[in-house]
């Protein structure tokens, strides 16, 4: 099945058919109404020669009319013309031989006579059957052509204002300034003013739009209150911890405060930089200085904890996707080794497109206050989501293992 992308093609292409099909009709209408006037025309004749015969006296009835021929008895009429003829009064029809007859039953004295006329030997029909043809098919392909150029311009005319505003919506689309354009009128967005279906479409489109506009706008200004309202605090909470070390407690709920603040920091720095998806730029980038940086940068958060990381990804390996997506991705990884492994082995390697984080889930008694916030796995699934990566988390033999490949 043959399918076209844009709307004009599909007007052209019906409007092409509909012509065809008024073509052909228009040729077979023609031929028969040619056909029924050549019919008239020669039974004219014979209805005036019928008219002749039956005024005259003289018992010796001869046709003036060339190539007929009169049977004042009908048993001498030939048995195939008597079938053709069959109970008709007049009419046409042709022999075996292609010979075209045209015949007119009257009756003089009581006795049926037989008028027949071969219309083969006349020149004008001779003239009439070359050109017919060529006449119809002329004429007929002249009006093909003509109505294949109308329906080029009526579907050109008919797809201008789909097309128009379809230009229109994709323009104000990629336009940012969109305060100074909310009240403005349908007819100068999308360059219409009309009452039919596809002015209401324009209507609808332009109210769709800006109920998506103050949608969006308020989500800008919601991340940036957001940005701002959770930042300050755990900057306040992270600081006081560090001034007042001695102050807050035991030891186990300095370190637990600590490591709350530190991982509720990365989750508001995901949350923010998904939220900001107008602003995530996707280029090519080597993976290993991300993983080495977002290693050293946990080691530095947690001197104390006696944690290993085995880092086996080769180093050519290169990902289209956003460096600070990936680095809170493998950060959000290393800590989730950090806080659920045995303190002795977390692998990281490569294979292929393929990014795998392994870690033991044994517990260990040097981070027993550690309470995590349970949403590690969601975050991780729409950091690769955004970037157009794939994930795979499973857990085997008290294994977790996180395989992720970077092909889009």
């Amino acid at each position: 099945m043959i399918r076209f992308t844009s709307l004009q093609n599909r007007l052209m292409v019906a409007f092409t058919c509909l012509s065809l099909v008024i073509c052909i009709f228009f040729i077979r209408f023609s031929t028969i109404l040619i056909e029924i006037a050549e019919a008239n025309a020669y039974q004219s004749v014979l209805a005036q020669e019928e008219h002749r015969l039956t005024a005259i006296t003289n018992p010796l009835l001869i046709p003036t009319i060339l190539n007929s021929v009169l049977y004042t008895n009908m048993e001498s009429v030939p048995n195939e013309i008597i079938t053709a003829v069959g109970n008709a009064r007049s009419g046409s029809f042709e022999t075996k031989d292609n010979q075209q007859f045209v015949f007119r039953i009257f009756v003089i004295e009581q006795s049926p006579q037989l008028l027949l006329m071969n219309i083969n030997s006349f020149s004008a029909n001779q003239h009439l059957s070359q050109y017919k043809s060529l006449f119809l098919y002329s004429i007929s392909g002249s009006a093909f052509i003509l109505c294949l150029l109308s329906a080029w311009y009526l579907s050109k005319w008919l797809s201008r204002p789909i097309e128009q505003l379809t230009k229109s919506v994709e323009k104000r689309g990629s336009n940012a300034d969109f305060k100074s354009e909310r009240n403005v009128a349908v007819a100068s967005m999308f360059g219409l003013d009309r009452s039919d279906e596809i002015g209401k479409l324009a209507k609808a489109l332009a109210e769709s739009y800006d109920e998506i506009q103050i949608l969006l706008e308020r989500e800008r200004n919601f991340t940036r209150d957001v940005s701002h309202e959770l930042r300050t605090p755990i900057t306040l909470i992270k600081n006081t911890l560090t001034l007042n070390n001695a102050k807050v407690g035991s030891h186990a709920e300095h370190n637990l405060l600590k490591q709350s603040a530190n991982e509720l920091e990365q989750t508001v720095e995901i949350l923010l930089a998904l939220a900001r998806q107008e602003n995530l730029e996707f280029t090519e980038f080597s993976v290993l200085p991300i993983i080495e940086k977002t290693v050293l940068k946990v080691y530095h958060l947690y001197p104390d904890f006696p944690f290993d990381a085995l880092i086996t990804v080769c180093p050519t390996m290169r990902a289209i996707g956003n460096e600070l997506l990936l680095g809170l991705l493998c950060q959000n990884l290393v800590n989730n080794g950090v806080y659920h492994g045995n303190g002795k082995a977390m692998t990281i390697r490569s294979s292929g497109h393929e990014l795998i984080f392994e870690n033991s889930l044994e517990a260990t008694q040097e981070r027993p206050y550690y309470q995590g916030l349970g949403h590690g796995q969601y975050l991780v699934k729409r950091i690769v989501e955004e970037m157009g990566w794939s994930v795979m988390i499973e857990q085997e033999n008290r294994i977790y293992r996180v395989t992720i490949s970077t092909i889009t």
